[in-house]
């Protein structure tokens, strides 16, 4: 199998509102959720779950999503807030979570989760996606942009990774602090041990600790990952929406800047995972289709390739 046809490209979700609003799903389908899944799987092999990030899904749920999709379809799922340490509400807990011991913010959203409650959550959530079986690629565990590196931020992540076994974790840093030197192969090297893999992403180019520099790391052989945010410097901080802050359509000399990188993870990894998270409108859909077609069309491309794509690849394509 060539490099190039281990990598899966799709969207983070496939039911945000946006897609729906930008008029995607045809009008068969639309309204119908089962139809939605089936006409995204149709299109694109494989697709980030959002949604668990929220709520812990029901097991019946899950299993429909597997019913629904190709045998080669892949899901990953988001890890929950109390798992990730997001601020979370309490309410959106089945209720004998609820009783478990945490720390609440002004708002009486959870903020310090305890042990026993985060530990509760994974196991109920690795319970939940269990009827995904071989559909399901890793979990996404999300950091908070507020997590810095460290020593003891670095074990408690690998406990958490130790924890979700045997299902396989990729963790997305989300603070510059990671990509320290020293903290970057500390960091690095707590993935490796755990088979677990290092997020890369695509962000915008501001210096800001939230923004993470576009990094190529492959620390596990069973998977690589890309999360692309979109390059919207003035709305990455303070937007007021979800839909604001990923408002950017990237262009195909941008989507070509990781062509080379992504089909030399391909090379490194048995299963590449690239995720369009520019979730404004119609334009990770867009975008996941385009980048799709240009890695197909990279014929010059080779697993050690680091070149942009329009270095070996004439104008035009």
């Amino acid at each position: 199998m060539e490099a190039r046809d281990r990598i899966r490209i799709g969207t983070a979700s496939w039911t945000d509102p946006e897609f729906i609003k930008a008029g995607w799903y045809p009008d068969a389908v639309r309204n119908d959720a089962e139809g939605r899944l089936r006409y995204y799987a149709e299109h694109f092999p494989m697709v980030e779950v959002n949604a668990t990030f929220y709520a812990l899904p029901r097991a019946a749920t899950v299993a429909a999503w597997a019913e629904r999709t190709p045998d080669a379809f892949r899901f990953h799922v988001k890890a929950h807030q109390v798992i990730s340490g997001h601020a979370s509400d309490p309410t959106r807990l089945p209720g004998p979570l609820r009783d478990l011991p945490y720390e609440t913010d002004r708002r009486g959203r959870i903020r310090r989760p305890s042990r026993e409650l985060r530990d509760a959550v994974i196991d109920s959530m690795v319970e939940a996606i269990a009827p995904l079986g071989p559909k399901l690629g890793a979990v996404l565990l999300q950091l908070p942009p507020h997590v810095v590196s460290g020593g003891g931020t670095r074990e408690e992540v690998g406990r958490i990774i130790e924890r979700l076994m045997p299902l396989r974790t990729a963790v997305e840093f989300r603070h510059v602090s990671w990509a320290d030197p020293g903290e970057r192969e500390a960091a690095a090297a707590m993935l490796a041990e755990r088979d677990a893999a290092w997020v890369c992403v695509d962000a915008p180019r501001i210096d800001v600790p939230s923004a993470m520099p576009p990094i190529v790391e492959v620390t596990c052989p069973g998977l690589a990952y890309l999360r692309l945010h979109g390059r919207n410097a003035a709305t990455w901080q303070g937007s007021r929406t979800v839909a604001e802050r990923f408002d950017w359509r990237y262009t195909d000399g941008e989507l070509a800047e990781w062509v080379g990188p992504v089909i030399g993870m391909a090379g490194r990894a048995r299963e590449v995972a690239v995720v369009f998270n520019n979730n404004h409108g119609d334009f990770a859909l867009r975008s996941a289709a385009r980048f799709g077609e240009m890695v197909r069309a990279c014929g010059r491309a080779r697993p050690s390739c680091v070149r942009p794509c329009w270095e070996c690849s004439p104008p035009g394509w």
